[in-house]
């Protein structure tokens, strides 16, 4: 298997289609036969590594080689460079070595000479520990993200708070679960996972639901996986559901539902004592719907019907359309709690999707914040006068957080609300990812 062509192809598809790379390295991941994990590791590191440094790759690039270069070379010269600089089990040489092979592979055999030498000096720069001198001149390049972002984050927060959160994008992160409480428990959990040599930390935010892992091959591969003992959710999502007061046998609806975290969570939290809630669980479109019924049918959560009205009620529904039909409800037939975890930037994730800073920008985000206020002011007329509200994103860019309460509460629909609980996690600074949520009631 030659790793670096499949990373080549890869990544050529991501730049030529501007497409994410979730939008294409899991679906070649898993069309791929690996006889070593640790040859999926490397494409899975090698690609999303180019993306992530990007613009740092190229200011380089463009530093020790004058001329436009074409963008089949400019990606073979930032994979090279990557190994050289960030992946300290790959050998210099052979990182050299088999880029310029690629290349005589990929139809540039008379450029050969050309990328021998651009890697020849990545690599004496790296030895005399000089690389990293070239990329500090801006905090764009340093971090590897654009202008923009880096001027709106300073003046957002502060230059100090500004750095920990850009830093932050390339500290390793571990993956998050949250246990099924309905078949076992965090302590029986952490067991079974150290039983098989994968290591286990408490959650740092919410530990009583939360478990975070680290060397593991593929999630759907670890014990207790299959028998859905606990499912993927950011500890941070997890903390905010488990503040909004929902009780066993109440009726939740959750707006933007997919792939059903916050939904299975509610599940959990109104099935006790007895009681068995109902959860309204929607998303905009059919395959959005389709991932919320995978989890919960692995989590063994009962799907209900229009006859069965228990467990998880699945609707194709975009959250920006008022739905009147629950308007026209009586009070107490109403929603008990309504949780609007509302499309955003994604700024608070940009450490576990590094390709998000590319693909926003400011007038997306003022975008984003007009649709989400859309979303607060239909979600604010489905929950009964005792009702609860929870508005949450996973960016860290107030004018789609706080600042969208704020103009809900000034305006008619937010009249009779107040704040219980507002929170924003950074990343960085909390030990999480990036996240806000406010938990609103009728006065």
């Amino acid at each position: 298997m030659d790793v670096r062509e499949i990373s080549f192809d890869i990544l050529r598809k991501i730049e030529e289609e501007d497409l994410y790379v979730s939008d294409v390295l899991g679906d070649r991941l898993r069309q791929l036969q690996f006889k070593d994990k640790r040859d999926r590791a490397f494409i899975k590191r090698l690609v999303e590594g180019v993306i992530e440094r990007r613009i740092s790759l190229d200011y380089l690039i463009d530093k020790l080689s004058k001329g436009k270069k074409r963008p089949d070379v400019r990606m073979l010269l930032r994979m090279g460079i990557y190994q050289i600089r960030y992946m300290d089990k790959v050998p210099d040489r052979a990182a050299i070595s088999e880029t310029v092979e690629l290349a005589k592979k990929k139809g540039y055999a008379g450029l050969q000479g050309y990328i021998n030498g651009v890697l020849r000096n990545v690599q004496k720069l790296c030895e005399e520990k000089r690389f990293d001198s070239y990329i500090v001149s801006s905090m764009e390049t340093r971090f590897s993200t654009p202008k923009w972002l880096c001027d709106f984050l300073i003046k957002t927060y502060d230059k100090e708070t500004a750095l920990k959160i850009l830093s932050d994008q390339f500290a390793e992160h571990d993956t998050v679960v949250r246990i099924n409480s309905l078949k076992t428990d965090t302590a029986q959990l952490r067991d079974l996972f150290e039983s098989r040599k994968v290591k286990t930390e408490e959650g740092k935010i919410c530990p009583e639901r939360c478990i975070r892992i680290k060397d593991y091959d593929m999630v759907k591969r670890l014990p207790g996986y299959r028998e859905g003992l606990f499912s993927v959710q950011d500890e941070t999502s997890v903390y905010a559901v488990s503040h909004i007061g929902i009780k066993p046998g109440d009726k939740v609806l959750d707006l933007c539902a997919s792939p059903g975290g916050k939904t299975l969570l509610a599940y959990e939290l109104t099935n006790n004592d007895g009681k068995c809630g109902l959860i309204y669980s929607r998303d905009i479109s059919e395959t959005k719907t389709e991932k919320i019924m995978e989890n919960a049918e692995r989590l063994e959560v009962p799907i209900s019907s229009e006859s069965i009205k228990q467990g998880v009620f699945l609707q194709i529904s975009d959250a920006t359309e008022l739905d009147k039909n629950l308007v026209s409800l009586p009070d107490e037939e109403k929603m008990d709690v309504v949780i609007a975890d509302v499309p955003c930037s994604g700024l608070g994730i940009i450490g576990r999707k590094n390709d998000i800073k590319y693909h926003t920008s400011p007038e997306a985000m003022a975008e984003l914040s007009d649709q989400g206020l859309k979303i607060l002011k239909n979600a604010s007329k489905y929950i009964k006068s005792s009702g609860r509200l929870c508005f949450s994103t996973c960016t860290i860019n107030p004018g789609e957080n706080g600042e969208v309460v704020r103009k809900f509460l000034e305006g008619p629909e937010g009249a009779g609300f107040q704040i219980l609980e507002e929170r924003t996690f950074l990343q960085g600074i909390d030990g999480s990812d990036g996240f806000y949520f406010c938990v609103l009631a009728r006065i």
